[in-house]
Protein backbone atom coordinates (compact mmCIF):
# COMPACT_ATOMS: atom_id res chain seq x y z
CA UNK A 1 0.00 0.00 0.00
CA UNK A 2 1.41 3.39 -1.20
CA UNK A 3 1.67 5.95 1.53
CA UNK A 4 0.15 9.25 0.48
CA UNK A 5 2.61 12.39 -0.32
CA UNK A 6 3.26 14.73 2.71
CA UNK A 7 2.86 17.93 2.66
CA UNK A 8 6.28 18.82 2.51
CA UNK A 9 6.71 16.93 -0.59
CA UNK A 10 3.68 18.52 -2.29
CA UNK A 11 5.15 22.22 -1.38
CA UNK A 12 8.44 21.52 -2.85
CA UNK A 13 6.84 20.02 -5.80
CA UNK A 14 4.85 22.93 -6.54
CA UNK A 15 7.96 25.29 -5.91
CA UNK A 16 9.79 23.55 -8.16
CA UNK A 17 6.96 23.58 -11.10
CA UNK A 18 6.73 27.63 -10.34
CA UNK A 19 10.73 28.04 -11.02
CA UNK A 20 9.82 25.86 -14.44
CA UNK A 21 7.21 28.20 -15.42
CA UNK A 22 9.14 31.00 -14.60
CA UNK A 23 12.24 30.04 -16.65
CA UNK A 24 9.46 29.48 -19.45
CA UNK A 25 8.54 32.32 -19.53
CA UNK A 26 11.54 34.58 -19.40
CA UNK A 27 12.73 32.20 -22.65
CA UNK A 28 9.39 33.05 -24.29
CA UNK A 29 10.19 36.85 -23.40
CA UNK A 30 13.31 36.79 -24.76
CA UNK A 31 12.31 34.83 -27.75
CA UNK A 32 9.84 37.67 -28.53
CA UNK A 33 12.42 40.36 -28.05
CA UNK A 34 14.82 38.42 -30.66
CA UNK A 35 11.92 38.59 -33.08
CA UNK A 36 11.33 41.68 -32.72
CA UNK A 37 14.71 42.93 -33.45
CA UNK A 38 15.51 40.59 -36.10
CA UNK A 39 11.99 41.95 -37.46
CA UNK A 40 13.67 45.96 -36.83
CA UNK A 41 16.35 44.96 -38.80
CA UNK A 42 14.68 43.69 -42.03
CA UNK A 43 13.08 46.75 -42.27
CA UNK A 44 16.47 49.06 -41.46
CA UNK A 45 18.36 46.92 -44.27
CA UNK A 46 19.87 44.29 -41.68
CA UNK A 47 21.62 46.78 -39.97
CA UNK A 48 21.44 47.52 -36.33
CA UNK A 49 21.17 50.61 -34.97
CA UNK A 50 24.69 51.61 -34.30
CA UNK A 51 25.10 50.61 -38.23
CA UNK A 52 22.60 52.36 -39.34
CA UNK A 53 24.10 55.59 -38.01
CA UNK A 54 27.95 54.33 -39.29
CA UNK A 55 26.12 54.59 -42.87
CA UNK A 56 24.31 57.98 -42.75
CA UNK A 57 27.85 59.22 -41.57
CA UNK A 58 28.98 57.49 -44.06
CA UNK A 59 26.66 59.12 -46.82
CA UNK A 60 27.16 62.21 -45.26
CA UNK A 61 31.20 62.38 -44.77
CA UNK A 62 31.55 60.82 -48.71
CA UNK A 63 29.31 63.99 -50.28
CA UNK A 64 26.31 61.84 -50.37
CA UNK A 65 28.05 59.18 -52.26
CA UNK A 66 25.58 56.45 -52.09
CA UNK A 67 27.63 54.15 -53.85
CA UNK A 68 30.53 54.51 -50.66
CA UNK A 69 27.12 54.58 -48.25
CA UNK A 70 25.89 51.20 -50.04
CA UNK A 71 28.85 49.16 -49.89
CA UNK A 72 29.26 49.91 -46.12
CA UNK A 73 26.03 48.79 -45.32
CA UNK A 74 26.63 45.27 -47.29
CA UNK A 75 29.58 44.49 -45.15
CA UNK A 76 27.77 45.69 -42.15
CA UNK A 77 24.29 43.93 -43.02
CA UNK A 78 23.14 40.69 -41.33
CA UNK A 79 20.70 39.58 -44.87
CA UNK A 80 21.66 37.77 -47.41
CA UNK A 81 22.28 38.95 -50.85
CA UNK A 82 19.36 37.06 -52.15
CA UNK A 83 17.25 38.82 -49.76
CA UNK A 84 15.11 42.05 -51.01
CA UNK A 85 16.00 44.41 -48.10
CA UNK A 86 19.66 43.81 -49.03
CA UNK A 87 20.84 46.99 -49.09
CA UNK A 88 21.54 49.11 -52.29
CA UNK A 89 21.67 52.56 -53.33
CA UNK A 90 17.86 53.22 -53.23
CA UNK A 91 17.37 51.97 -49.93
CA UNK A 92 20.37 53.74 -48.58
CA UNK A 93 19.34 56.65 -50.28
CA UNK A 94 15.41 55.83 -48.83
CA UNK A 95 17.01 55.60 -44.83
CA UNK A 96 18.63 58.48 -45.30
CA UNK A 97 15.57 60.50 -46.39
CA UNK A 98 13.65 58.96 -43.57
CA UNK A 99 15.95 59.31 -40.93
CA UNK A 100 14.86 62.96 -38.53
CA UNK A 101 17.20 65.74 -39.38
CA UNK A 102 17.76 66.20 -35.65
CA UNK A 103 19.14 63.03 -35.47
CA UNK A 104 21.66 63.94 -38.45
CA UNK A 105 22.46 67.36 -36.85
CA UNK A 106 24.03 65.13 -33.62
CA UNK A 107 26.32 63.70 -36.29
CA UNK A 108 29.17 65.90 -35.08
CA UNK A 109 28.06 66.36 -31.46
CA UNK A 110 30.12 64.39 -28.88
CA UNK A 111 27.25 61.74 -28.11
CA UNK A 112 29.12 58.56 -27.44
CA UNK A 113 27.20 56.52 -30.39
CA UNK A 114 27.08 58.88 -32.77
CA UNK A 115 31.20 59.27 -32.31
CA UNK A 116 31.73 55.53 -33.48
CA UNK A 117 29.79 55.92 -36.10
CA UNK A 118 32.05 58.91 -37.31
CA UNK A 119 34.97 56.99 -36.68
CA UNK A 120 33.77 54.07 -38.65
CA UNK A 121 32.24 56.14 -41.84
CA UNK A 122 35.85 57.90 -41.56
CA UNK A 123 38.21 55.27 -41.69
CA UNK A 124 35.88 53.19 -44.10
CA UNK A 125 35.75 55.98 -46.41
CA UNK A 126 39.50 56.01 -46.10
CA UNK A 127 39.76 52.21 -47.12
CA UNK A 128 37.44 53.30 -50.39
CA UNK A 129 39.59 55.93 -51.21
CA UNK A 130 42.86 53.80 -50.67
CA UNK A 131 41.03 51.39 -53.20
CA UNK A 132 40.92 53.90 -55.33
CA UNK A 133 44.82 54.69 -55.29
CA UNK A 134 45.64 51.34 -55.53
CA UNK A 135 43.34 51.15 -58.81
CA UNK A 136 44.93 54.32 -60.08
CA UNK A 137 49.10 53.44 -59.90
CA UNK A 138 47.90 49.72 -61.19
CA UNK A 139 46.31 51.31 -64.85
CA UNK A 140 48.70 54.59 -64.75
CA UNK A 141 51.57 53.80 -63.90
CA UNK A 142 51.96 50.02 -64.06
CA UNK A 143 52.96 49.81 -60.32
CA UNK A 144 51.25 47.50 -57.56
CA UNK A 145 52.05 49.49 -53.93
CA UNK A 146 53.54 47.66 -51.28
CA UNK A 147 51.35 47.26 -48.04
CA UNK A 148 53.56 49.82 -46.47
CA UNK A 149 52.81 52.31 -48.94
CA UNK A 150 48.67 50.82 -49.12
CA UNK A 151 48.88 51.78 -45.31
CA UNK A 152 50.45 55.45 -45.18
CA UNK A 153 48.06 56.43 -47.98
CA UNK A 154 45.29 55.12 -45.70
CA UNK A 155 46.27 56.58 -42.71
CA UNK A 156 47.40 59.98 -44.66
CA UNK A 157 43.62 60.10 -46.04
CA UNK A 158 42.40 58.95 -42.45
CA UNK A 159 43.98 61.60 -40.56
CA UNK A 160 44.91 64.40 -43.11
CA UNK A 161 48.35 63.58 -42.56
CA UNK A 162 51.28 61.11 -42.20
CA UNK A 163 51.65 59.87 -38.49
CA UNK A 164 54.32 60.65 -36.66
CA UNK A 165 55.03 56.90 -36.03
CA UNK A 166 53.48 54.04 -38.06
CA UNK A 167 52.87 50.75 -36.87
CA UNK A 168 54.69 47.72 -36.25
CA UNK A 169 55.59 46.14 -39.82
CA UNK A 170 53.08 43.18 -38.40
CA UNK A 171 50.44 45.90 -37.65
CA UNK A 172 50.44 46.61 -41.15
CA UNK A 173 50.88 43.42 -42.67
CA UNK A 174 47.48 42.44 -40.92
CA UNK A 175 45.24 45.12 -41.69
CA UNK A 176 46.40 45.27 -45.27
CA UNK A 177 45.29 41.41 -45.52
CA UNK A 178 42.13 42.20 -43.99
CA UNK A 179 41.42 45.42 -46.27
CA UNK A 180 42.52 42.93 -49.28
CA UNK A 181 39.58 40.84 -48.52
CA UNK A 182 37.26 43.39 -47.71
CA UNK A 183 37.26 44.79 -50.84
CA UNK A 184 38.75 42.09 -53.17
CA UNK A 185 42.15 42.93 -53.92
CA UNK A 186 44.61 39.99 -54.67
CA UNK A 187 48.45 40.39 -53.51
CA UNK A 188 50.43 39.97 -56.74
CA UNK A 189 53.18 41.22 -59.52
CA UNK A 190 51.73 43.00 -62.49
CA UNK A 191 52.50 41.50 -65.71
CA UNK A 192 54.97 43.36 -68.09
CA UNK A 193 53.73 43.80 -71.40
CA UNK A 194 54.19 46.47 -74.16
CA UNK A 195 51.92 48.62 -74.59
CA UNK A 196 49.35 48.55 -77.25
CA UNK A 197 47.95 50.66 -79.45
CA UNK A 198 44.33 49.66 -79.29
CA UNK A 199 43.02 51.37 -82.32
CA UNK A 200 45.50 49.83 -84.45
CA UNK A 201 45.18 46.40 -82.47
CA UNK A 202 41.33 46.70 -82.93
CA UNK A 203 41.71 46.61 -86.76
CA UNK A 204 43.65 43.67 -86.79
CA UNK A 205 41.24 41.78 -84.75
CA UNK A 206 38.42 42.90 -87.51
CA UNK A 207 40.81 41.78 -90.05
CA UNK A 208 41.02 38.37 -88.11
CA UNK A 209 37.51 38.20 -87.77
CA UNK A 210 37.38 38.41 -91.80
CA UNK A 211 39.84 35.93 -92.69
CA UNK A 212 37.28 33.72 -90.56
CA UNK A 213 34.33 34.74 -92.43
CA UNK A 214 36.08 34.23 -95.72
CA UNK A 215 36.21 30.98 -94.53
CA UNK A 216 32.57 30.24 -93.67
CA UNK A 217 31.73 32.03 -97.23
CA UNK A 218 30.86 30.60 -100.44
CA UNK A 219 33.83 31.41 -101.66
CA UNK A 220 36.14 28.53 -99.43
CA UNK A 221 33.16 26.63 -99.05
CA UNK A 222 33.03 23.01 -100.35
CA UNK A 223 30.00 21.56 -98.81
CA UNK A 224 31.84 20.18 -96.32
CA UNK A 225 31.36 21.31 -92.36
CA UNK A 226 34.14 23.44 -91.00
CA UNK A 227 36.36 21.85 -88.38
CA UNK A 228 38.21 24.34 -86.41
CA UNK A 229 41.63 23.72 -84.85
CA UNK A 230 44.20 25.51 -82.97
CA UNK A 231 47.84 24.50 -82.33
CA UNK A 232 50.05 26.06 -79.99
CA UNK A 233 52.90 25.70 -77.74
CA UNK A 234 53.60 26.27 -74.06
CA UNK A 235 56.14 25.44 -71.44
CA UNK A 236 55.85 22.53 -68.85
CA UNK A 237 58.41 22.69 -66.29
CA UNK A 238 60.87 19.41 -65.48
CA UNK A 239 59.85 19.89 -62.15
CA UNK A 240 56.60 21.71 -60.82
CA UNK A 241 56.38 23.88 -58.14
CA UNK A 242 55.16 22.27 -54.89
CA UNK A 243 51.36 22.85 -54.53
CA UNK A 244 50.29 25.27 -51.45
CA UNK A 245 48.79 23.28 -48.49
CA UNK A 246 48.93 22.39 -44.38
CA UNK A 247 52.62 22.66 -43.68
CA UNK A 248 53.13 21.76 -39.64
CA UNK A 249 54.67 24.88 -37.49
CA UNK A 250 58.69 24.39 -37.52
CA UNK A 251 58.47 24.42 -33.49
CA UNK A 252 56.60 21.47 -33.52
CA UNK A 253 59.45 19.63 -35.39
CA UNK A 254 62.00 20.21 -32.38
CA UNK A 255 62.42 16.71 -30.96
CA UNK A 256 60.49 14.62 -33.13
CA UNK A 257 63.51 13.35 -35.12
CA UNK A 258 61.67 14.59 -38.21
CA UNK A 259 63.55 16.99 -40.66
CA UNK A 260 64.50 20.59 -39.03
CA UNK A 261 63.22 22.14 -41.99
CA UNK A 262 60.53 20.31 -44.17
CA UNK A 263 61.09 20.57 -47.99
CA UNK A 264 60.00 19.67 -51.30
CA UNK A 265 62.73 17.37 -53.17
CA UNK A 266 63.73 17.81 -56.55
CA UNK A 267 66.38 16.77 -58.47
CA UNK A 268 69.42 18.39 -59.91
CA UNK A 269 68.86 18.65 -63.50
CA UNK A 270 65.36 19.77 -62.74
CA UNK A 271 65.96 22.87 -61.09
CA UNK A 272 66.02 24.59 -63.79
CA UNK A 273 64.38 24.01 -67.91
CA UNK A 274 61.28 23.02 -69.51
CA UNK A 275 59.85 21.02 -71.77
CA UNK A 276 57.51 22.32 -74.71
CA UNK A 277 54.14 20.94 -74.99
CA UNK A 278 52.24 21.38 -78.56
CA UNK A 279 49.02 21.18 -78.01
CA UNK A 280 45.77 20.52 -80.58
CA UNK A 281 42.28 21.37 -80.11
CA UNK A 282 39.10 20.93 -82.13
CA UNK A 283 35.59 22.39 -82.12
CA UNK A 284 34.59 19.17 -82.33
CA UNK A 285 34.65 16.75 -79.39
CA UNK A 286 34.31 13.36 -81.53
CA UNK A 287 37.49 14.13 -83.17
CA UNK A 288 39.44 15.47 -80.33
CA UNK A 289 40.35 11.70 -79.16
CA UNK A 290 42.18 11.51 -82.55
CA UNK A 291 44.32 14.45 -82.62
CA UNK A 292 48.24 14.15 -81.19
CA UNK A 293 50.01 16.12 -79.15
CA UNK A 294 53.27 16.64 -79.04
CA UNK A 295 56.59 16.86 -75.90
CA UNK A 296 59.56 18.50 -76.96
CA UNK A 297 62.70 17.90 -75.58
CA UNK A 298 66.72 18.07 -75.49
CA UNK A 299 68.13 14.78 -76.18
CA UNK A 300 70.76 15.63 -72.88
CA UNK A 301 67.19 16.50 -71.24
CA UNK A 302 65.17 13.08 -72.28
CA UNK A 303 67.68 9.93 -72.60
CA UNK A 304 67.08 7.62 -74.75
CA UNK A 305 66.61 5.06 -72.50
CA UNK A 306 63.77 6.80 -70.65
CA UNK A 307 61.88 7.46 -74.42
CA UNK A 308 62.59 4.00 -74.94
CA UNK A 309 60.95 3.25 -71.42
CA UNK A 310 57.70 5.36 -72.24
CA UNK A 311 56.75 3.84 -75.95
CA UNK A 312 56.93 0.51 -73.64
CA UNK A 313 54.42 2.15 -71.84
CA UNK A 314 50.49 1.85 -73.36
CA UNK A 315 50.32 4.42 -76.18
CA UNK A 316 49.11 7.44 -75.67
CA UNK A 317 47.86 10.39 -78.05
CA UNK A 318 51.53 11.95 -76.79
CA UNK A 319 54.41 12.13 -79.49
CA UNK A 320 57.84 12.42 -77.49
CA UNK A 321 60.27 14.44 -79.53
CA UNK A 322 64.16 14.08 -78.71
CA UNK A 323 65.91 17.15 -80.42
CA UNK A 324 68.90 19.49 -80.51
CA UNK A 325 66.83 22.13 -79.02
CA UNK A 326 63.03 22.16 -77.47
CA UNK A 327 62.30 25.22 -79.21
CA UNK A 328 59.65 24.69 -82.43
CA UNK A 329 61.45 25.18 -85.71
CA UNK A 330 59.55 25.43 -88.85
CA UNK A 331 60.43 21.94 -89.52
CA UNK A 332 59.02 20.47 -86.82
CA UNK A 333 55.73 22.77 -87.46
CA UNK A 334 55.78 21.17 -90.62
CA UNK A 335 55.97 17.29 -89.33
CA UNK A 336 53.08 18.60 -86.60
CA UNK A 337 50.98 19.35 -89.47
CA UNK A 338 51.43 16.22 -91.42
CA UNK A 339 50.68 14.06 -87.98
CA UNK A 340 47.35 16.48 -88.09
CA UNK A 341 46.43 15.64 -91.32
CA UNK A 342 47.39 12.26 -90.89
CA UNK A 343 44.68 12.03 -87.75
CA UNK A 344 42.22 13.89 -89.14
CA UNK A 345 42.38 11.43 -92.65
CA UNK A 346 38.90 9.92 -91.50
CA UNK A 347 37.31 12.58 -91.12
CA UNK A 348 37.79 14.86 -94.67
CA UNK A 349 34.83 13.20 -96.18
CA UNK A 350 33.11 15.06 -93.88
CA UNK A 351 34.43 17.92 -92.19
CA UNK A 352 36.87 20.84 -93.98
CA UNK A 353 40.14 21.47 -91.57
CA UNK A 354 40.56 25.11 -90.80
CA UNK A 355 43.70 25.70 -88.49
CA UNK A 356 44.12 28.55 -86.06
CA UNK A 357 47.81 29.39 -85.54
CA UNK A 358 49.78 32.30 -83.81
CA UNK A 359 52.22 34.77 -85.68
CA UNK A 360 55.07 32.57 -83.99
CA UNK A 361 58.41 32.34 -86.61
CA UNK A 362 57.85 28.86 -86.88
CA UNK A 363 54.09 29.36 -87.62
CA UNK A 364 54.62 31.59 -90.34
CA UNK A 365 57.31 30.54 -92.81
CA UNK A 366 56.72 29.78 -96.57
CA UNK A 367 57.05 26.44 -96.00
CA UNK A 368 55.08 25.93 -93.21
CA UNK A 369 52.24 27.59 -95.03
CA UNK A 370 52.91 25.42 -98.69
CA UNK A 371 53.10 22.01 -96.50
CA UNK A 372 49.29 23.43 -94.85
CA UNK A 373 47.95 24.36 -98.44
CA UNK A 374 49.33 20.33 -99.65
CA UNK A 375 47.82 19.00 -96.21
CA UNK A 376 44.24 20.49 -97.62
CA UNK A 377 44.49 22.32 -93.77
CA UNK A 378 43.04 25.79 -94.41
CA UNK A 379 45.30 28.84 -91.93
CA UNK A 380 43.77 31.40 -90.28
CA UNK A 381 46.59 33.47 -88.35
CA UNK A 382 46.17 35.32 -85.54
CA UNK A 383 47.08 38.84 -84.84
CA UNK A 384 50.60 39.63 -83.61
CA UNK A 385 49.67 41.05 -80.26
CA UNK A 386 46.65 40.02 -79.48
CA UNK A 387 46.67 35.95 -78.81
CA UNK A 388 45.57 37.16 -75.09
CA UNK A 389 42.63 37.69 -77.02
CA UNK A 390 41.88 35.65 -79.96
CA UNK A 391 43.79 32.60 -79.85
CA UNK A 392 41.49 29.81 -77.88
CA UNK A 393 44.40 27.55 -76.10
CA UNK A 394 45.33 31.16 -74.54
CA UNK A 395 42.20 32.24 -73.22
CA UNK A 396 40.53 29.15 -72.42
CA UNK A 397 42.93 26.21 -71.97
CA UNK A 398 46.65 26.74 -70.49
CA UNK A 399 46.19 28.19 -67.39
CA UNK A 400 43.86 25.30 -66.56
CA UNK A 401 45.87 22.97 -68.02
CA UNK A 402 49.19 23.87 -66.11
CA UNK A 403 46.57 23.50 -62.89
CA UNK A 404 45.96 20.31 -63.80
CA UNK A 405 49.72 19.62 -64.23
CA UNK A 406 50.36 20.93 -60.93
CA UNK A 407 47.80 18.67 -58.93
CA UNK A 408 48.83 15.83 -60.91
CA UNK A 409 52.66 16.22 -59.83
CA UNK A 410 51.25 16.76 -56.22
CA UNK A 411 49.89 13.19 -56.20
CA UNK A 412 52.89 11.61 -57.76
CA UNK A 413 54.90 13.42 -55.12
CA UNK A 414 52.76 11.43 -52.40
CA UNK A 415 53.38 7.96 -53.78
CA UNK A 416 56.79 8.57 -55.03
CA UNK A 417 59.59 7.22 -52.70
CA UNK A 418 60.93 9.95 -50.78
CA UNK A 419 58.53 12.41 -52.44
CA UNK A 420 60.72 12.51 -55.93
CA UNK A 421 58.79 11.37 -58.98
CA UNK A 422 60.99 9.95 -61.63
CA UNK A 423 61.15 11.27 -64.79
CA UNK A 424 59.70 8.32 -66.32
CA UNK A 425 56.58 8.61 -64.12
CA UNK A 426 56.39 12.39 -64.92
CA UNK A 427 56.57 11.70 -68.41
CA UNK A 428 53.59 9.31 -68.20
CA UNK A 429 51.48 11.30 -66.49
CA UNK A 430 51.50 14.20 -69.06
CA UNK A 431 50.83 11.21 -71.57
CA UNK A 432 47.96 10.94 -69.82
CA UNK A 433 47.05 15.03 -70.71
CA UNK A 434 45.37 14.46 -74.09
CA UNK A 435 43.07 12.47 -72.49
CA UNK A 436 42.32 13.32 -69.17
CA UNK A 437 42.46 17.23 -69.56
CA UNK A 438 42.01 17.92 -73.57
CA UNK A 439 39.35 15.11 -74.47
CA UNK A 440 37.21 15.96 -70.99
CA UNK A 441 36.24 19.36 -71.97
CA UNK A 442 34.20 20.51 -75.15
CA UNK A 443 36.16 23.29 -77.11
CA UNK A 444 33.74 24.71 -79.04
CA UNK A 445 32.92 27.44 -77.26
CA UNK A 446 36.42 28.65 -77.14
CA UNK A 447 36.27 28.79 -80.95
CA UNK A 448 33.05 30.60 -81.03
CA UNK A 449 34.09 33.13 -78.18
CA UNK A 450 37.00 34.40 -80.29
CA UNK A 451 34.47 35.10 -83.50
CA UNK A 452 34.72 31.76 -85.10
CA UNK A 453 30.52 31.90 -85.40
CA UNK A 454 30.17 35.19 -87.00
CA UNK A 455 27.92 36.11 -83.78
CA UNK A 456 28.91 38.95 -82.01
CA UNK A 457 27.12 37.50 -78.76
CA UNK A 458 28.99 34.89 -79.02
CA UNK A 459 32.34 37.07 -77.64
CA UNK A 460 33.98 35.98 -74.51
CA UNK A 461 33.67 39.23 -72.43
CA UNK A 462 37.26 40.44 -72.68
CA UNK A 463 37.07 40.38 -75.75
CA UNK A 464 33.94 41.96 -76.63
CA UNK A 465 35.09 44.56 -73.88
CA UNK A 466 38.05 45.35 -75.64
CA UNK A 467 36.09 45.47 -78.75
CA UNK A 468 33.51 47.96 -77.70
CA UNK A 469 30.61 45.37 -77.82
CA UNK A 470 30.11 45.12 -81.23
CA UNK A 471 26.60 44.61 -82.79
CA UNK A 472 27.71 42.76 -85.51
CA UNK A 473 31.13 40.99 -86.93
CA UNK A 474 32.42 41.43 -90.66
CA UNK A 475 30.52 39.73 -93.70
CA UNK A 476 32.07 37.27 -96.00
CA UNK A 477 34.36 38.58 -97.82
CA UNK A 478 37.91 38.11 -99.91
CA UNK A 479 40.81 39.21 -97.52
CA UNK A 480 43.33 42.22 -99.21
CA UNK A 481 46.82 42.41 -99.32
CA UNK A 482 46.45 44.84 -97.20
CA UNK A 483 44.24 43.49 -94.73
CA UNK A 484 46.78 40.46 -94.11
CA UNK A 485 49.47 42.54 -94.03
CA UNK A 486 48.15 44.03 -91.22
CA UNK A 487 48.20 40.58 -89.27
CA UNK A 488 52.10 40.03 -89.08
CA UNK A 489 54.74 41.63 -86.70
CA UNK A 490 56.05 44.71 -88.00
CA UNK A 491 59.51 44.43 -88.92
CA UNK A 492 58.79 40.84 -90.81
CA UNK A 493 58.77 40.43 -94.00
CA UNK A 494 56.19 38.86 -95.86
CA UNK A 495 55.65 39.19 -99.44
CA UNK A 496 55.01 35.26 -99.80
CA UNK A 497 52.69 35.57 -97.11
CA UNK A 498 49.10 36.09 -99.53
CA UNK A 499 50.20 34.11 -102.38
CA UNK A 500 50.20 31.13 -100.24
CA UNK A 501 46.82 32.22 -98.11
CA UNK A 502 44.92 32.99 -101.45
CA UNK A 503 46.21 31.96 -104.40
CA UNK A 504 48.27 35.71 -105.01
CA UNK A 505 44.38 37.24 -106.08
CA UNK A 506 44.07 40.11 -105.12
Amino acid sequence: MSLAESPCAKRARVQQLQLLLQENRRELAQCRQRVARWAAKRGNLGLTSAGQKAVLACYCLSNYNSAIATKLAQQLSDLERSSPQFPSEPLVQSLFRETNLGELMRLHSDDDDWTKARNVAVRFVAEVKTVDYVHSQNSLHGVAPTSAEVFAHFAQTRSGGLPEVLPSRDYIKKWAAGWRKRFGIRRAALPMAIPADAPSLRAKVKCFWKMLAFQRGPEACDGREILYLNVDETSVPYTARPAIGCVINRKQYKGSGLPAVPHAKIQPAGRRGTFTYCAVIASNTGIQPALPHFLVSTGTRLSSKVVKAFKCLPKTQLQVLRRKSAWVTSDLMIAILQEVAKALEPFLHQFRPVLLLDGAPAHVSEAVMRAARKLNISLVYIPCGATSLCQPLDVYAFSSFKQYLRQKYHEHRQTATDGLPSTLAWLWQLGQAPRQFFCSKSWAKCFRGVGASGKASDLHSVLASFMEHPTCLPASSKPTSEDVRLIWPQNRRMKYAYACLYDGED
